[in-house]
């Protein structure tokens, strides 16, 4: 059963249709031994019967002229041209032989088996069991017996071998018939299953996250036809669905980095300037100091304000780096390597070959990608070793990030989730609205490897 539940639609109806046709041949042949044999059996009989009157009738002329002779060559004649008869013998009124078919002398008690009493006026039968199968005995008088008997013996062997050589032509015969049914069905199950391939294309396709490049050719009007035209349409409200939820997302990181970009400036211009003329006031206040203790204390709380400040302008920096719009995307991740290997034990590898500047929506998206895979890197993987490579070719930008670190696994991403983690989700969602790809995996050397590409176009 699992063997046919894993072969194709073609090859199962193929199988049904052999196996019905090889249940009906079987039926098809017992019920022709069943019917044919009694119907040929009377038949056999009454020929039997019919070659024995024959020979009666012949052999009244021979027998009065006493040619054995002829009556000899009479039986061998018959038998010769009767295939179903075993043996004939002819005997006088005394149950004497006159002449027979045997070549090497007749069986032993087969002569008085059967033999002829006194009042037999017409044909008797004898059935009896034989090394030769069962034979029918026929014993046929001659001038009402007043010349003897005919005995001919008629042999069910022959019929057993007809039916047998019948049926064989009938099974073999449905069986090929069955066969040449068999290959049509899948010939034409494969024509009609041909759009339900396409459909299934299109299904797992839907299924794997890609959406279809071009609808399905609806070519009839039956269900299937309709069902193609159902999966067009369902691949079309899927496309535009897919184009407005990227365009809102689209729009809705572009807000987000605006308001990064107004959080940074207001931090770094606003909060900054007055945190650094809260530490001017604060050095004054020191130096005006005329006790020891207080101005003490109060250089401590300007060190903690220094301290703000300087966390203060690294989130400003985080939030919107200035070099990412000054001095493009390269001297930002080279700056954003900078600031990570100041405060973490990470060894980063940074590699940068642009053929052509990136535009301002793919630096941006770049560089949140490289900033949330380093945070990952320090948080999650516990590696010291990294490397980022920037590469672009004719037809597409590729972004690879390498780590040493434990490695991200299934069951990982799965409890990320779960805890409401959605960094990597994230990176998946910018790389999708840019039209990129992002494979997730691993080399040697390197436990875990980003591998995204960004179409060219996309520029």
């Amino acid at each position: 059963m699992y063997c046919f539940e894993r072969l194709k639609i073609a090859s199962k109806l193929s199988v049904m249709v052999s196996c019905v046709i090889l249940i009906f041949a079987l039926l098809s042949g017992f019920i022709l031994w069943s019917s044919l044999s009694d119907v040929m059996q009377q038949e056999l009989k009454e020929r039997g019967l019919s070659s024995a009157r024959e020979i009666a009738q012949l052999s009244s002329g021979p027998i009065q002229a006493e040619n054995l002779f002829s009556l000899d060559e009479l039986v061998h004649t018959t038998k010769k041209n009767n295939k179903f008869i075993f043996y004939i013998f002819i005997v006088d009124k005394d149950n004497r032989v006159m002449a027979d078919t045997f070549e090497n002398g007749m069986p032993c008690g087969l002569l008085a088996l059967h033999a002829p009493k006194g009042a037999d006026k017409g044909p008797s039968f004898l059935s009896f069991t034989s090394d030769r199968g069962n034979i029918e005995d026929i014993l046929y008088p001659i001038e009402d017996g007043a010349l003897g008997y005919v005995r001919l013996g008629i042999s069910e062997a022959v019929l057993e071998a007809l039916l047998t050589k019948n049926f064989l032509k009938l099974f073999f015969s449905t069986i090929f018939v069955g066969l040449i049914g068999a290959a049509f069905v899948y010939k034409l199950t494969n024509v009609l299953t041909r759009p339900l391939k396409k459909l299934l294309g299109q299904a797992e396709l839907i299924s794997s996250g890609h959406l279809p490049q071009k609808p399905l050719r609806v070519s009839s009007d039956d269900e299937i036809g309709r069902l193609m035209a159902a999966m067009n349409t369902l691949a079309e409200n899927l496309q535009k669905s897919e184009q407005q939820r990227k365009l809102l997302l689209k729009n809705l990181l572009n807000a987000q980095e605006d308001e990064r970009k107004k959080i940074s400036l207001e931090l770094h211009d606003e909060s900054g300037q007055a945190l650094t003329a809260l530490l001017l006031s604060l050095r004054m206040l020191a130096n005006a100091a005329k006790d020891e203790e207080n101005r003490s204390y109060i250089l401590e709380v300007r060190d903690e304000a220094a301290n703000i400040l300087e966390r203060l302008r690294r989130l400003a920096v985080e939030l919107r780096p200035p070099a990412l719009d000054e001095l493009g995307i390269e001297a930002a991740i080279k700056n954003l390597i900078g600031q990570y290997q100041k405060y973490h034990e990470l060894n980063v590898e940074f590699s940068c070959a642009l053929s052509v500047p990136p535009s301002d929506l793919m630096n941006l998206a770049i560089y949140r990608i490289v900033q949330e895979c380093l945070t990952n890197i320090v948080k999650h993987a516990h590696a010291n070793c990294s490397f980022i490579g920037l590469t672009q070719s004719h037809n597409a930008l590729t972004l690879t990030i390498k780590d040493n670190g434990i490695g991200i696994t299934a069951a990982a991403i799965k409890k990320a989730q779960q805890n409401n983690h959605i960094g990597l989700y994230g990176i998946q969602e910018r790389v999708r609205v840019l039209g990129g790809s992002m494979h997730l995996g691993s080399e040697d050397g390197w436990n875990t490897v980003y591998k995204i590409t960004f179409p060219n176009e996309v520029n």
